[in-house]
């Protein structure tokens, strides 16, 4: 997909076409449905990220969000995606995200390293939420 300058959606699936891996990392939900069935159609592994920013007193708090979807366990993943929505939060607003984007990329990209056996992995879960405002993991 080198130089692909287009979005992914329902209409154009065929970009998958030969993946091993995916990584799902996008605001618009909406189209999110669509590309997971896809993925599980066609056995595709992957790995789906979230935030959820809220502004508390001038401050922003929030969750990241890693869930990882694998052949064979695919159930536990699908209840932990969210569903599409029309509510914003105020990381649709605030520019000052980019180090959150960057951590939720780098927790994904320690996952997928631990699923490959590259990193060691005494839990196995397939789900991770971290807390912005205790800096924490949360089950």
């Amino acid at each position: 997909m080198t130089g692909c300058t287009q979005y992914l959606d329902e209409d154009n699936l065929n970009l998958l076409d030969g993946a091993t891996f995916v990584f799902l990392a996008s605001d618009a939900a909406a189209s999110k449905p669509p590309i997971i069935n896809w993925l599980e159609a066609h056995d595709v592994s992957f790995i789906d990220v979230g935030m959820g920013i809220e502004e508390i007193d001038g401050n922003l708090s929030g969750l990241l969000r890693v869930t990882t979807s694998l052949p064979g366990r695919r159930g536990a993943a699908r209840r932990r995606i969210p569903p599409p929505t029309l509510e914003r939060d105020a990381y649709a607003s605030n520019i000052q995200t980019a180090d959150l984007n960057a951590l939720n990329a780098v927790l994904a990209v320690i996952r997928w390293k631990r699923s490959l056996g590259i990193y060691a992995d005494a839990t196995d879960e397939s789900h991770t939420t971290y807390s912005l405002i205790s800096n924490e993991d949360l089950p």
